[in-house]
């Protein structure tokens, strides 16, 4: 069976205090955590407070797991809370975008910036 698994880096733009966002992306976390979608398989944020900017570096375990997280958390006020403090301005996929995960951005109301075509050239998984 192929391995469907990828990792998705996005990169937002504070628009509150560091403090807030914090507060925020810890919030989200904790809601992903308990009653997230199962193949989110890593969900972590790292924040810049010098230059205003956030990293979120999320592992799924495949195109249907990114679907499925996006089509549960979008509406939670965790999710809304969150965008109100800080703006998603790039969307990197490491590894191919899936082609079902592309159709899924083309009908939101995502207007970050897609970095796609970084292809896998070497690596391993313990």
């Amino acid at each position: 069976m192929p391995d469907t698994s990828f990792t998705v880096y996005n990169r937002y733009a504070l628009l509150a205090p560091p403090e807030a966002c914090t507060e925020a992306f810890a919030a989200l976390v904790a809601r992903v955590r308990s009653e997230g979608h199962p193949g989110v398989l890593r969900y972590r944020f790292f924040l810049n407070p010098h230059n205003a900017t956030a990293l979120g570096l999320i592992d799924y375990a495949s195109p249907e797991a990114w679907i499925g997280h996006h089509e549960l958390a979008m509406p939670w006020p965790e999710m809304n809370a969150l965008h109100g403090l800080a703006r998603l301005e790039e969307i990197t996929f490491l590894g191919e975008a899936p082609d079902e995960v592309r159709a899924w951005l083309e009908g939101s109301t995502l207007a970050a910036r897609l970095n796609t075509g970084n292809v896998a050239i070497a690596g391993f998984h313990r």
